[in-house]
């Protein structure tokens, strides 16, 4: 019976017509499926590679200082030069401000 699925002829062992048919489409069914399954584990996986290299870019943002963030997105374009100075004036003042000591230092010195 296995062999008259697959398209030969238990009698005499030749190849019949139908069988023949159904074994080429099966097969080709089968690596359609295959072919379709290959391509999606290629883009899971560049998707997953991308939001890996995403999730690398934003924590170097975020771990680098306020100051050299600026000067990157400067850099870059993302920022004139006017916009540029106002945020580093703003920035410079703010540290300036943390770095002075505070009422309650000035009364344990």
């Amino acid at each position: 019976m296995v062999v008259g699925i697959i398209g030969l002829d238990p009698t005499n062992g030749s190849v019949t017509t139908e069988f023949g048919f159904l074994f080429f489409l099966i097969g080709a069914v089968t690596l359609a499926i295959a072919g379709q399954l290959a391509l999606s584990v290629v883009r899971q996986t560049n998707a997953a590679s991308a939001a890996n290299s995403r999730d690398e870019a934003e924590l170097a943002e975020t771990t680098e200082a306020p100051i050299e963030t600026l000067r990157r997105r400067y850099a870059e374009g993302k920022l004139s030069d006017e916009e540029f100075q106002r945020r580093l004036d703003r920035l410079l003042e703010a540290e300036e401000l943390a770095e002075a000591p505070t009422d309650r230092e000035r009364v344990l010195e």
